[in-house]
């Protein structure tokens, strides 16, 4: 899958290893396996082999770091979070790297159905921009967010098929509450 710049070039897309979002390869940090075994950060996406994709976000770099232990020593993770730092901040990015770890943590609600059926009514709820007049009258007596991502891009960064047009998280948990604070920073 690619998309195409200003420039009509196309750019390719990459999934990032932790949750799973799709991106331009150039919003992505790449890592790739030295020959002794080891893992490195790819600064500059040329090393040979196979390498693996992730956000530069701090979950998913945290995350990284339970799974990816092993293979990797202090430097590369100083190097990692070095070069997750500089990257210009991209709240749409963000908000989808955290929508696909909540999805892949089980938290996420999908549709309003699942929603209703929640023991708790204190969810936050967002709404593709394009979902229909009952799916907003729906989500008004919850916290509610209006991403900018239409169905199918709000479906294709859970990855699901179909259109999805509502999702709902714990308004206790983090991940709602960066959704949060990333939804008062964009409005800022």
């Amino acid at each position: 899958m690619t998309t195409k710049s200003n420039k009509d070039k196309k750019i390719p897309q990459r999934s990032c290893v932790i949750c799973r979002v799709k991106a331009d390869k150039d919003k992505l940090i790449r890592i790739a396996k030295s020959p002794d075994g080891k893992a490195v950060v790819d600064v500059h996406k040329k090393l040979q082999g196979r390498g693996i994709y992730i956000c530069p976000d701090s979950d998913c770099i945290e995350k990284a770091k339970k799974s990816m232990g092993a293979f990797a020593d202090d430097n590369f993770w100083q190097e990692l979070e070095s070069l997750a730092g500089n990257f210009k901040p991209d709240t749409a990015m963000k908000i989808r790297s955290l929508l696909g770890l909540a999805r892949k943590s089980g938290l996420l609600m999908i549709g309003s159905d699942s929603i209703e059926r929640s023991k708790t009514r204190k969810i936050l709820v967002m709404t593709a921009d394009d979902c229909s007049e009952n799916i907003r009258k729906f989500s008004a007596s919850y916290e509610n967010i209006t991403l900018e991502m239409n169905s199918e891009e709000l479906s294709a960064v859970i990855g699901t098929k179909g259109s999805v047009q509502i999702v709902g998280l714990p308004l206790t948990s983090g991940l709602a509450k960066k959704l949060l604070d990333l939804n008062i920073e964009k409005g800022e």
